[in-house]
């Protein structure tokens, strides 16, 4: 998990999965995607096209890079990963393609890489509610991460990087050691109380993936958010809503 920056306008100070939006050049990318065929019940989302699936993966992997320094590629025409030595002289050029100095897409072609989907499953889809200013419409993926690759935080979005369970990362939330929000928080639900990762993973692979839109509502003069029981998630409401807007009224 990453901690935003402090000085980040959104979402500063909180704990989260590597990640980011969709950009321009994500989709001319998707020729490079390997293990990718629009019926891999990996990348399998009923209510999505698997073109807008196949930019999203390209987005993940692209943001995974910037964020935490690792990438999910191999030589084309290659079977593994990139490892820790091959992987080297491509962090140099991260901030750049952060910035939007340099396009990802010119490190990929350059050093003849594909980009490796098989490697990632969709485990979740979630859009933020409608009374937030800002809309995310968000796909979650697990992966394992690539042997001999070490993440490294940016400095620049991130102000700092932790590896931990996700049982710890939520006791230390209920604590109030660390701030996450209610999306993230459901997530590390789903992946807590297995015995390994490869546990993990299987069950990442057989959820339902619904898209989750939290509904604002009004309980005993309390504001909660509330997502759908048949979602796939242990917990269906944040009573934690200081920093949700009340809906204004209309002139």
């Amino acid at each position: 998990m990453l901690e935003r920056h402090a000085k980040s306008k959104l979402l500063p100070d909180l704990y989260v999965f590597p990640g980011g939006r969709v950009e321009d050049g994500d989709q001319a990318l998707t020729e490079r995607l390997s293990g990718f065929t629009g019926h891999d019940p990996r990348h399998k989302v009923a209510h999505l096209d698997p073109d807008r699936v196949a930019t999203f993966l390209v987005a993940a992997i692209r943001e995974t890079f910037e964020e935490s320094g690792i990438l999910f590629a191999r030589k084309r025409g290659g079977s593994g990963l990139l490892d820790h030595e091959e992987l080297e002289p491509l962090l140099r050029h991260r901030l750049e393609v952060q910035s939007g100095g340099l396009a990802f897409a010119d490190i990929i072609e350059r050093n003849e890489l594909e980009l490796a989907a098989e490697c990632l499953t969709v485990h979740g889809h979630w859009i933020t509610p409608e009374v937030v200013p800002w809309r995310f419409d968000t796909v979650f993926f697990s992966a394992l991460a690539p042997p001999g690759q070490l993440a490294r935080h940016d400095g620049v979005e991130a102000s700092s990087h932790i590896w931990i369970r996700p049982e710890d990362a939520l006791d230390q939330m209920r604590r109030g050691q660390r701030q996450i929000i209610f999306p993230t928080a459901c997530n590390l639900e789903t992946i807590s109380g297995f015995r390994n990762t490869e546990q993990a993973l299987a069950a990442s692979l057989g959820r339902p993936v619904l898209p989750v839109l939290p509904v604002l509502k009004e309980r005993d003069g309390r504001r909660l958010l509330v997502i759908p029981s048949d979602a796939g998630y242990p917990t269906t409401e944040d009573h934690s809503l200081a920093t949700i807007p009340r809906p204004q009224p209309q002139t």
